[in-house]
């Protein structure tokens, strides 16, 4: 098999396993675009296990795992039901081309019984577990640090050549469902007003969401967050505003634990029925938010056929 150096080297072995995923992050590939990072590198997207390592030239050739350079736009993690990863080894570690993208050969790094090929199948094991230790890598390896903050700038500058943009919205889209019913809110400043109807009892705030590592230069965040909220209040006009206490043990589905600062949502929280039990009539349901929505990123135009998952995830 060629290696970037172009050199022939021979094929120790093969392993191959296909794995349901179930959402787990760990087993879950990553998705490099196409043109990622440069043209032609990789040509056409391409899937990666999330621990796999890239080679990135910063002064001389580096190893990152494709996982810590996910960046909600060229790079995103897929949540599909099973994938087959297929992994190849020399006899020593070196860099490949995967669809133009330099890229790590197998490294045994005490996970060769996960695959298929290996005489006991260990259905704990992850596709590319790395062990303790120094382990003999052809090229410096780098999980963070500064080296790897500019890889990822560098991986945003480029997606926004691509026509990636960042957009601006205070309430992200904010609605809510009731009962099945889509609400829009009246909105000024950093508060939304709801009229909620009389019996309403299957009720959601919903908006988009935004993951602070992929859009706040040097946070690691990794949650998907929804809205801020700083107050949340309900009114009946008759028996008086009843204030709900950003840390009510009520506020428990789609929204993040309360930390003393504002209650994030996940984009899609309940608000139970219990919160206007007792109200008359319609209800207005007022929320304010701590700091508008985080940005969020937006495929290009053009590329629509990058597919809705993209700005989910995004």
């Amino acid at each position: 098999m060629a290696t970037t150096s172009g050199v022939d080297r021979p094929i120790r072995w093969i392993g191959h396993r296909t794995v349901a995923c179930d959402g787990r992050a760990d087993l879950m590939p990553v998705r490099i675009a196409a043109h990622a990072f440069g043209e032609g590198r990789p040509a056409r997207d391409l899937l990666v296990s999330p621990a796999h390592a890239v080679a990135v030239d910063v002064l001389g050739e580096v190893l990152i795992p494709a996982c810590r350079l996910i960046n909600g736009t060229t790079i995103v993690q897929v949540d599909v039901e099973s994938v087959t990863y297929w992994h190849v080894e020399l006899d020593s570690h070196d860099i490949l081309l995967a669809e133009g993208l330099p890229a790590e050969s197998y490294l045994d790094c005490g996970n060769r019984r996960f695959f298929a090929e290996a005489d006991i199948t260990d259905l704990a094991a992850t596709p590319d577990a790395r062990s303790e230790g120094d382990l003999p890598y052809c090229r410096p390896f780098h999980e963070d640090g500064a080296l790897v903050d500019l890889v990822r700038a560098r991986l945003g500058e480029r997606a926004e050549t691509l026509g990636w943009r960042k957009r601006e919205d205070t309430f992200a889209g904010l609605h809510i469902l009731a009962d099945g019913e889509t609400l829009r809110p009246d909105v000024a400043g950093l508060t939304a007003r709801f009229v909620l109807p009389a019996g309403a009892r299957d009720v959601r705030l919903v908006s988009e969401t935004s993951v602070p590592a992929h859009v706040v230069p040097g946070s690691t965040d990794a949650r998907r967050l929804g809205l801020p909220l700083a107050g949340l209040t309900i009114d009946d006009g008759l028996t008086g505003a009843r204030t709900v206490a950003l840390d009510d043990p009520r506020l428990n589905e789609g929204f993040y634990a309360f930390d003393g600062g504002p209650r994030w949502t996940d984009g899609a929280a309940l608000l139970p029925a219990s919160l206007w039990d007792g109200c008359r009539g319609a209800t207005f349901l007022r929320l304010t938010l701590a700091a508008p929505a985080l940005p969020r990123w937006v495929a290009p135009q053009a590329g629509n056929e990058m597919r809705d998952e993209d700005r989910r995830n995004a």
